[in-house]
């Protein structure tokens, strides 16, 4: 199982840089992809916030919302049965071993912690502290090499 990222998540519903890369990323693995509460909130949540700094209008956040609701309805997207308790216990653990070295923030971590407690064997995502902490954990990531340190 591969675990998604909710900024990955968003690049590939959002106009952004690395739009593209995260469609090529998405398309490459079977549904359905891990949606968990914490992607729930926080992908809604980050659309919204485009919204309120002016990055999209009313019809494009109805619009891509629309889309993530059927990307649920679909298939792409998928609810997995997740503790979070054990999520945020996993979590205060990773944050325990790693996160003054990776710099990790708690959103950050708690999305490894879930990756984890799901049995994800890889991780996606573009962020490079949520990167390196789920590489410490143990997960393979994508894509294999950060696109910050790819030659352009």
């Amino acid at each position: 199982m591969i675990y998604f990222d909710t900024g990955l998540l968003v690049k590939a519903l959002c106009p952004e840089p690395d739009m593209a890369l995260a469609h090529g990323i998405i398309r490459a693995c079977e549904p359905p992809l891990p949606f968990t509460d914490l992607h729930a909130l926080e992908t809604r949540n980050a659309v919204r916030l485009k919204r309120f700094r002016n990055e999209l209008t009313d019809a494009e956040v109805e619009w891509i919302l629309g889309t993530l609701a059927d990307d649920l309805e679909s298939g792409l997207l998928a609810k997995p049965p997740l503790d979070l308790s054990a999520v945020f216990h996993r979590a205060e653990q990773l944050s325990s071993r790693h996160a003054a070295v990776t710099g990790a923030r708690s959103l950050d971590i708690l999305h490894v912690a879930a990756a984890l407690e799901l049995g994800a064997t890889a991780f996606a995502s573009l962020d490079e502290r949520q990167r390196a902490l789920a590489r410490k954990a143990g997960l393979k990531l994508l894509p294999r090499t950060s696109p910050r340190s790819a030659p352009k």
